[in-house]
């Protein structure tokens, strides 16, 4: 990837309907050369999918909690049930197996604190889990997306 691969995979990423008209503007590249490169990203699977960023709060989800895990037997298993939590209440965003103390660190979006109790619950519940601790998050800092000082980090491996 150069420089200008770095480029294209940041405004995708920041806006992922943006036309190959407006990225070769933005890139200086004819629109073909835009088109390959992005099929070229996408063939190696630098760019995985298109996906629309949710505003959680929006769909009455407003709280954000992470959960860390630890289980007495291996950890996949009980990942893999605890993203089937999902209610209408709560929604297990993102779950990751982590080194360290705890197994597996949940990222649980909710409607409300009971909503995020109930679902505590259920993960208590699961086969494995041995126990769990919770962190709620006050606000986001920052954007999901990388900043291009990151990106162009990346280049240079």
């Amino acid at each position: 990837m150069d420089g200008t691969d770095i480029e294209i995979v940041r405004l995708l990423q920041a806006n992922g309907r943006i036309s190959h008209e407006q990225l070769s503007r933005e890139v200086n590249l004819s629109r073909p050369a835009v088109h390959e490169r992005i099929k070229r990203l996408e063939n190696e699977g630098v760019i995985r999918s298109y996906s629309a960023l949710v505003d959680w709060e929006a769909i009455g989800l407003p709280l954000t909690a992470f959960v860390w895990v630890r289980t007495s037997t291996r950890c996949l298993p009980a990942g893999k049930a605890i993203l089937e939590l999902t209610s209408k209440a709560a929604v297990v965003e993102e779950c990751h197996r982590v080194a360290g103390e705890w197994c597996l660190l949940v990222k649980v979006r909710a409607a409300s604190t009971l909503a995020l109790q109930d679902l505590l619950d259920s993960i208590g519940g699961i086969e494995g889990v041995q126990n769990f601790m919770t962190t709620v998050a006050l606000s986001e800092v920052k954007n999901p997306t990388c900043d291009v000082s990151e990106m162009r980090s990346l280049a240079a491996i």
